[in-house]
């Protein structure tokens, strides 16, 4: 029994519809997913609001993991349940609940109410080379982030409009605090 928040079917299929006017129009903002103990980040998320026609609320995750730049996520969410709706996972690696291995494999998870991210595949709509790149460092594998974003956006129908700009993931995140918590002696 869904709850008010819950994600369906229906809202699923509309965000991914042509006709919600779905579109980015601020720019990502960066900041740590997680740090290690030495204050460095370890993963970075960029995160952006998808406007749209729709009165639920979605926004678009972008997942880097810093000492392996070639990994990453991208994320298409619904907000009120924290949903999912797709998923893409470049060059990811994981054992699909069905006994497949996706061992540094582009694929993509496809939400629904009844299989949850179950119903994986292997995308053929992302411009990337599926090999990881010699020179795999956030700054190197700029412009394939950005390529890959607007492929993603692009089965995703969501728009580029006035007000959203690509913003490079922080090149060289150092130590970055965290924020709401205060340091003792």
């Amino acid at each position: 029994m869904l709850g008010a928040g819950d994600c369906t079917d229906e809202a699923a299929e509309k965000i991914l519809s042509a006709t919600v006017n779905a579109q980015l129009n601020a720019p990502i903002r960066w900041k740590p997913k997680s740090v290690r103990k030495d204050g460095r980040a370890s993963q970075l998320e960029g995160n952006v609001p998808v406007r749209s026609d729709l009165s639920d609320r979605f926004d678009l995750l972008f997942r880097i993991k810093v000492d392996l730049a070639w990994e990453y996520t991208l994320i298409l969410r619904h907000l009120p349940s924290g949903v999912n709706v797709r998923r893409l996972d470049v060059r990811g690696t994981h054992r699909d609940r069905t006994g497949e291995d996706y061992i540094c494999r582009t694929h993509k998870h496809r939400w629904s109410e009844a299989r949850d991210n179950k119903d994986v595949y292997e995308p053929t709509d992302i411009r990337h080379d599926p090999a990881v790149p010699a020179d795999a460092t956030l700054e190197a594998l700029e412009e394939e982030y950005r390529r890959v974003l607007l492929d993603f956006m692009g089965e995703c129908n969501i728009t580029v409009e006035a007000g959203y700009n690509w913003v490079s993931p922080p090149a060289s995140p150092e130590t970055l605090p965290l924020e709401g918590l205060e340091e003792y002696p």
